[in-house]
């Protein structure tokens, strides 16, 4: 029988292994491989692999599409309709005209809208980074930095749950979108924007109160003999934790300017279908095919319109209203699962998996196969509203953090 998988087995086989990885494609090196090229069950794989592409592709453009390409539609048939059997002097209005106003115009600018917005995204994806190895971190911290039973498990217990609760707050302050701009030019709109503010403002709070509390926690650790530098640390990291929430919150309040939005939206969904229709009229004239032209202008419009959508979606990345959004709410639940989880059991459930050959290195192989994760504190199955602290209790906070069919009617106007 092999002898079980160790750190010392794993370097063994690490240093005795002849060959290095290497590839010559990252390097720019382009090479053909004819057993490969000449493989019929791999190369009929990959065809109906990029096959399948191609129809998730479709799928997904489907998907981009919103009411506002429904309008952008209505108002290309109108257009070309209207264009194209509208008689002056027994002509009809058909002229060849430049799309190069239109690519320096609207999509030149959206492109860049939406390279801006896609920033905005990636830059909230490394603050959400920063803030589950945080939290991580700041727990390890009030748990290992000092000798077993230097403080008591009651403390360790307190810390869980304050992260536990400040998890809680994010996920309730991220998760409902904002819709300040859609209702502004509206009448009736202020209630509606004050209640958002003041429930915005309850959930700040109790944010900034869970950060007070965590950086409190500290003191513990100082009256049971941690040194001054570690203290130090440990603040420092509460703080960054802080740092990197608050600029998660500018991404979730802040959007990209309003002005090329709205110019964009209005471009897109009404002016090109509208007084681009001469265009589409001389296709018809040309093709001696109506049909043809009003199908080629829908694909077209439905292109720039799918791009705007693509772009708004990114505003709030939060929202998981976009294809592309961060699922905050995923993010969070690992962290609340890193924290609560027993890494012995976790890792006694991994040798397990790996079977009693775990020490045995395959040829080849850098890297282990991760095991099951079935032994953790917080069920994996378990859904985010469900999952349990350490302490017994729910990881839940208010009312506020409830589901949606559960929350008051205050906190269902921020959605």
């Amino acid at each position: 029988m092999a002898a079980p998988l160790s750190a010392g087995n794993f370097a063994e086989g690490i240093r005795n292994s002849r060959s290095a990885p290497f590839s010559l494609h990252s390097r720019g090196v382009q090479l053909l491989d004819t057993t490969r090229l000449l493989d019929v069950p791999h190369q009929l794989k990959s065809a109906s692999r990029h096959l399948r592409d191609l129809l998730s592709s479709l799928w997904v453009f489907v998907l981009i599409q919103s009411w506002l390409s429904v309008y952008n539609v209505l108002i290309t048939i109108s257009s070309c309709a209207f264009y194209s059997y509208y008689h002056i002097n027994r002509s009809t209005v058909a002229y060849d005209l430049d799309w190069t106003l239109v690519a320096f115009v609207i999509i030149l600018p959206m492109l860049g809208f939406t390279w801006l917005a896609f920033r905005r995204r990636e830059e909230a994806l490394q603050d959400l980074v920063q803030v589950k190895s945080l939290l991580l971190h700041i727990y390890l911290a009030h748990r290992d930095w000092l000798p077993a039973g230097s403080v008591s498990s009651m403390h360790q217990a307190t810390v869980q749950q304050l992260l536990f609760s400040l998890v809680d707050g994010m996920r309730a302050y991220f998760l409902p979108p904002r819709f300040y701009s859609r209702h502004y030019p509206y009448t009736g709109v202020k209630k509606k924007m004050m209640r958002i503010a003041t429930e915005r403002a309850k959930l700040v709070r109790g944010i900034t109160a869970s950060f007070k509390k965590l950086s409190k926690s500290s003191e513990v650790l100082q009256k049971a003999g941690l040194p001054d530098a570690q203290l130090m640390h440990l603040s420092t990291q509460v703080f960054q934790l802080q740092c990197a929430f608050e600029r998660m919150a500018l991404v979730k309040e802040y959007r990209t300017p309003q002005g090329i939005r709205a110019l964009a939206r209005f471009y897109v969904v009404v002016f090109i279908p509208l007084f681009f229709g001469p265009y589409y009229a001389d296709v018809r004239v040309g093709a001696h095919s109506f049909a043809f032209a009003l199908f080629l202008a829908i694909l077209l419009n439905l292109a720039l319109v799918g791009l705007l959508n693509v772009s708004l979606a990114l505003e709030d990345p939060f929202d998981n209203q976009g294809l592309d959004g961060i699922y905050v709410d995923e993010a969070l639940f690992e962290a609340e699962q890193a924290i609560a989880m027993d890494e012995d059991a976790e890792l006694a459930g991994l040798s397990d998996q790996m079977g009693p050959k775990a020490g045995v290195i395959p040829a080849g192989a850098m890297m282990a196969t991760p095991g099951d994760q079935t032994n953790r504190k917080v069920p994996l199955d378990t859904a985010p509203s469900e999952s349990k602290s350490m302490l017994g209790t729910t990881s839940r906070g208010p009312a506020a953090f409830l589901p949606a069919s559960s929350e008051p009617a205050d906190i269902q106007t921020m959605v």
